[in-house]
């Protein structure tokens, strides 16, 4: 049975469905050393090359898509920069500090700026990173500012909940305080969809008060963990994997068959060994 060329890459986390329609508009991608055209369906025992790299084995690989959460620090690449000099590469870039996934590579589901810190999902599968990404505009996000309050009886509801930034009218849905003492104070700000840190930023300097640091702790449904430090990585849980996919409104990828006595729990676990094979013993605690 034949599917979309673009999906089965994407699905294998060689990259997102629109980038992978522009690599074959580009050229990039030939099927049985042809240039590949957008639309184009692929077939078992195609050879497929992206960018002079026979990836046809790779494509015949099942694997289970994985989903990580990341907490970023401000100022950390996502990728490593090209053309560094040895001596000048700087903070570990995002991918460098996740494991590698064998046959695929990491992409954003919420794609972050360099300067941005905080909550940064990931996954292998292009397929769900792309229709996440689609819904950026539906999808709430939260953060924490640290403010300096100039003076004790400033009255929060005096910050406007509408600020432009970059020649765009962003509105905000809430901001509470969230804690500090004396002149550093910080607030948890509510938006309807996901903003770049400057733009939260812009929003208290609106009223002319400084902000010294921007954290991103919520998207959706998936909050931050306060005990995951900067620069490190946590797995979702099952059930928060098919809250996503159910939300991106793609089937759960690679089930199988529920167990007897399982609640049909039939996805695979994301990122362990052994995913689709029949247990053989007593299930492990996931502690």
């Amino acid at each position: 049975m034949s599917e979309r060329l673009h999906k089965v890459l994407a699905q294998h986390g060689l990259g997102s469905r629109r980038e992978i329609e522009k690599w074959m508009a580009d050229g990039r991608i030939l099927v049985n050393d042809r240039p590949a055209q957008v639309g184009q369906r692929y077939e078992s025992g195609d050879r497929v090359v992206v960018d002079g790299k026979d990836v046809t084995r790779r494509l015949q690989v099942t694997a289970p898509a994985q989903v990580l959460l990341f907490h970023k620090a401000q100022g950390q690449p996502f990728a490593p920069p090209a053309n560094v000099p040895d001596g000048d590469i700087g903070m570990k870039s995002v991918t460098e500090s996740l494991p590698r996934v064998r046959g695929a590579r990491w992409l954003a589901i919420n794609t972050m700026q360099t300067g941005d810190s905080g909550l940064l999902l990931v996954t292998s599968d292009g397929r769900l990173a792309d229709a996440l990404r689609r819904r950026a505009e539906t999808t709430p996000a939260a953060y924490v500012a640290r403010v300096l309050i100039p003076y004790p009886e400033f009255d929060v509801d005096s910050i406007p909940r509408v600020v432009q930034y970059d020649e765009d009218t962003i509105e905000f849905a809430s901001i509470e305080p969230a804690g500090g003492e004396g002149i550093n104070r910080w607030f948890l700000v509510k938006s309807h969809r996901a903003h770049r840190r400057a733009a939260v930023r812009a929003l208290f300097e609106s009223r002319g008060l400084k902000v010294s640091r921007v954290v991103q702790v919520k998207l959706g449904d998936i909050e931050l963990p306060r005990d995951l430090p900067r620069g490190r990585h946590r797995a979702l849980t099952e059930q928060q994997v098919a809250a996503l996919y159910a939300a991106a409104g793609l089937a759960m990828p690679y089930d199988r068959e529920p167990r007897p006595g399982s609640r049909g729990q039939g996805a695979a676990r994301p990122g362990r060994k052994g995913v689709g094979r029949k247990p053989t013993g007593t299930r492990r605690s996931r502690r």
